[in-house]
């Protein structure tokens, strides 16, 4: 062998070792939205012009992902990312190999990195996009990017994301009322059929799976293996009450898009070391009657109104204080503050603690500046479901939106492939 060839040979090798070891490592870590640096913030994965939907990008397309983030420590860093096939289920893809998922490098540097400009808090703006030139899917599925810093094992972050394959396969529904007669004002009844429009499956009812999904929600999501009926080219779920979700309430909202006059839900703002936003007294709304607000379902938008023209770097942090009056302490659970702010998830950075002195339910969370939807919900002991009718009531009538996922999991074939992806709403048949 020629020295220049062994050269190469000990570099690919060593690369290899090197995504493996950090795959490994996150292997550890579940495969869900989560932040393992605090002074990461503001992490944001969407397709451009669909800012609010699902992140969801077309296989073999032109279509990208942007991935964007704060880091608030005064070093810089540099940071890269990679990503990991996931089932169905958002179980790795152990069968798999790295090359059987992605097309060219297995790792992306993320060297587009902005100062922030006219802020109280500073920080360095970072974006990626992906796929890139140098890294592609090659096949369909759930999938995890893993954000690192140059040692492997250091994962700041992780998010989840889907790539779609273009096939024939469509779910069509509609939202109705809970056939249950005691949920027939709690509830929302997904009714839906997939039509696989020639797309050629031997066993629908073993090798299709489906993931049904309320806003941005995967805690409650529903997981179906069979359909209630299989007709040739058709599977039909429709009318089975169990396919449903609580229809909960208009998602509560904030604005501190301006940090120099407070909107209708802030209490006041002051400024010690950093910004302090007080929101106001929060309701319990759980026997109050439904009442329709426009949002965003869940979700937030980055904005700052005072003086800004690029809001990325920009907009501001401030503390948000968030105030739920509580006549005494539950012990049979936690309460947390959910949406897109807090990555959807009931954890520790999302859970509030009880001031018996003021007797409500406190959390702080240090956000960027703009426009914000949240809920509170109850995470009882032992249950990974958080069920939001205890302070929030539940209205069949409430917009929400449900995102229907097909996947194809071929007999033989080592994977699940997303096959076909149904948006819906309620207010829209």
């Amino acid at each position: 062998m020629q020295p220049k060839t062994r050269f190469i040979s000990t570099i690919t090798i060593g690369i290899f070792f090197f995504l493996l070891s950090s795959l490994t490592f996150a292997a550890r870590l579940p495969n869900d939205n989560n932040c393992y640096n605090l002074s990461i913030k503001t992490i944001q994965v969407f397709k451009p012009g669909a800012e609010l939907a699902p992140p969801v990008i077309q296989l073999n397309s032109d279509e990208r992902l942007t991935i964007e983030f704060d880091d608030l420590d005064p070093d810089i860093r540099r940071y890269k990312f990679t990503v990991l096939h996931c089932d169905a289920a958002w179980n790795t893809s152990t069968d798999l190999q790295v090359s059987d998922f992605i097309d060219g490098y297995s790792e992306e540097n993320i060297d587009q990195y902005e100062y922030s400009y006219n802020t109280t808090v500073r920080y360095t703006h970072f974006k990626a996009t992906f796929p890139t030139n140098n890294m592609r899917p090659k096949i369909s599925g759930n999938y995890l990017l893993i954000v690192y810093d140059d040692d492997p094992s250091q994962v700041q972050f992780t998010a989840r994301f889907m790539v779609m394959e273009a096939t024939t396969v469509a779910a069509l529904g509609n939202i109705v009322q809970s056939s249950q007669i005691a949920e027939r004002f709690s509830r929302q009844q997904i009714d839906f059929v997939v039509r696989l429009n020639g797309f050629q499956v031997l066993d629908a009812e073993r090798e299709i799976k489906i993931n049904i999904v309320q806003n941005g929600r995967w805690d409650n999501a529903l997981h179906l293996s069979k359909p209630r009926f299989a007709r040739t080219g058709e599977l039909d779920y429709r009318y089975d009450e169990a396919i449903s979700f609580n229809g909960g309430n208009q998602f509560r909202y904030f604005d501190f898009m301006s940090l120099q006059y407070q909107s209708e839900r802030i209490n006041h703002i002051t400024y010690d070391t950093t910004n302090q936003v007080f929101l106001l007294p929060d309701q319990l709304r759980t026997f109050k009657q439904y009442v329709f607000e426009k949002e965003l379902n869940g979700r937030y938008q980055i904005k700052n109104q005072d003086h800004a023209e690029k809001s990325n770097i920009e907009a501001d942090y401030a503390w948000v204080h968030f105030f739920l009056p509580y006549p005494a302490m539950i012990t049979t659970g936690t309460f947390h503050v959910m949406g897109e702010l807090t990555s959807w998830q009931a954890n520790n950075a999302s859970r509030m603690y009880y001031n018996p002195d003021h007797k409500a339910y406190e959390l702080n969370l240090f956000l960027k500046q703009g426009y914000y939807n949240y809920i509170y919900v109850l995470k009882e002991n032992g249950k990974t479901v958080c069920d939001e009718t205890l302070i929030e009531g539940s209205h069949w009538e409430t917009e929400n939106d449900y995102t229907i996922y097909v996947y194809y999991h071929e007999t033989g074939s080592l994977y699940d492939r997303l096959i076909a992806v149904t948006f819906l709403n309620t207010l829209k048949p």
